[in-house]
């Protein structure tokens, strides 16, 4: 008997096909703030240093599975920029950083809230997300804009768990939290070394929702239990696996 059900965040329940806007007016603000302290930077040169920040946070996340905090890719972005920071300029840029998502154009991908409202009807529903620049309690607000907060019992952000997936931690925080086994559990996500490693590892129903994957590493080495691109469709899936147990 399946009893819960977990998404992925970004790629997953929300699209990140807004990320291009939100990283030129994040770099236009960080370069308003950087002008008022007398620094002539151009936005190119922020989202320059922002991208060798992101580089680092990659080699940290998929090589050590935990989640880098802001403060130390912060580091990297004034290194790169070859600015020593006050206190203060550095405390207004971190929240810059750490709130750009939710200045963002969030939206649900289509067809996702409608599986949501069907799936909380019938299972626990939890988040199992790897968090970026933006901490897990920002995230929270971003899904609370969006109607869908009080859908999910459960929330383990990699920031807030101290590790991020695949590793067995953060899939075991969910599996606690709501007294599920892992075959009682489907996990969605679109990351075939985060998402779906992790889930088979613990011995969850792993679902690749395709749609807007952008980590295809070792994913031919990665079976999940059911890949698809249609939201319905999982819908109908997780509906087999009920029947059929």
């Amino acid at each position: 008997m399946i009893k819960v059900v977990s998404f992925d965040l970004w790629n997953t329940l929300l699209t990140g096909a807004n990320s291009e806007t939100s990283e030129r007016q994040r770099g236009d603000k960080i370069r308003e703030v950087l002008l008022k302290e007398g620094f002539t930077v151009t936005t190119d040169e922020i989202n320059s240093a922002v991208k060798k920040a992101w580089d680092y946070f990659n080699e940290e996340w998929l090589g050590k599975y935990y989640t880098l905090q802001t403060s130390a890719s912060l580091d990297v972005i004034f290194s790169e920029l070859k600015i020593n920071p006050s206190s203060s300029l550095r405390k207004e840029i971190l929240e810059i950083m750490q709130k750009s998502l939710m200045k963002s154009e969030n939206k649900i991908i289509e067809g996702m809230k409608e599986l949501v409202l069907s799936l909380r009807k019938d299972y626990i529903l939890a988040i199992i997300s790897d968090a970026g620049f933006t901490p897990g309690r920002y995230l929270r607000e971003v899904i609370r804009e969006l109607e869908l907060h009080d859908s999910f019992s459960v929330y383990a952000f990699s920031d807030e768990i101290g590790v991020s997936k695949p590793h067995r931690k953060i899939f075991e925080y969910v599996l606690m939290s709501t007294g599920a086994q892992p075959h009682e559990t489907v996990h969605i996500g679109d990351i075939p070394v985060t998402d779906i490693k992790g889930a088979n590892d613990m011995g969850m129903y792993s679902v690749h929702f395709s749609k807007e994957t952008y980590l295809f590493k070792d994913s031919d080495k990665i079976k999940p239990s059911f890949s698809t691109d249609s939201p319905e469709e999982i819908g109908k899936f997780i509906k087999e696996i009920r029947e059929k147990l």
